[in-house]
């Protein structure tokens, strides 16, 4: 089998995972602003399957959001594997979509009855790698290289999510800065015709500096 891409192979990879489990999965009614949690009030944990439509990733345990994730995407699968090892996360539910839902254990077991772990095992790895490089880069960052970083991420999401995003509070909900000091980097940035900014919300990149 040839995959063009890195995306290609791990969009082929998810199909494998949501053609096993969403026969099993419930799909859930999305309404504009449902939030749903990996684990509930009884410590039972799911996996959420989105199959259309794009959603935020939360990790309540540190009060921020973490990233955008647009369909095909899936969620839950490590918390199922190592409860006490992974954070408190939910999905907040950001623009019309398609979510499907099951207990954690009951998707392991079926991964487990239809082999599918070599294509588990590639969902988790890109994951990881961009939890990494997040935790990375808010915590060992200058503020600028912070917002510099979630500038160039917030211009590659979808146009629906740049259009009802002010950047302050795209940049804000994904690292520790204050409102203030994230105002003053944009402000700076503006001036020096390194973005297009109006009303609050990202027009274009047009180079943005290393340095500040």
């Amino acid at each position: 089998m040839h995959f063009e891409t890195q995306r290609d192979n791990l969009n082929a990879h998810i199909k494998i995972i949501f053609d096993s489990l969403i026969p099993y999965s419930t799909e859930l009614t999305v309404m504009d602003g449902s939030e749903f949690f990996i684990t509930d009030e009884n410590n039972t944990s799911f996996v959420y399957l989105v199959k259309s439509g794009h959603f935020l990733v939360k990790d309540i345990s540190a009060g921020m959001s973490i990233k955008t994730v647009s369909a095909p995407y899936i969620l839950g699968i490590a918390k199922g594997l190592y409860p006490e090892q992974v954070s408190l996360l939910a999905i907040q539910h950001i623009s019309e979509g398609v979510i499907y839902r099951l207990e954690s254990q009951k998707a392991i077991e079926i991964i487990s009855k239809k082999q599918c772990w070599s294509s588990l095992a590639h969902c988790l790895a890109f994951q990881v790698g961009f939890l990494s490089s997040r935790y990375y880069d808010i915590s060992h960052r200058s503020s600028y290289l912070v917002i510099r970083s979630l500038l160039i991420e917030m211009s590659n999401e979808p146009d629906e999510i740049i259009r009802n995003y002010s950047i302050e509070k795209y940049i804000s909900e994904r690292c520790y800065l204050g409102r203030s000091g994230i105002m003053k980097i944009l402000s700076d940035l503006r001036k020096g015709g390194y973005v297009e900014i109006k009303r609050g919300k990202l027009i274009k990149i047009i180079k943005l500096p290393e340095k500040y």
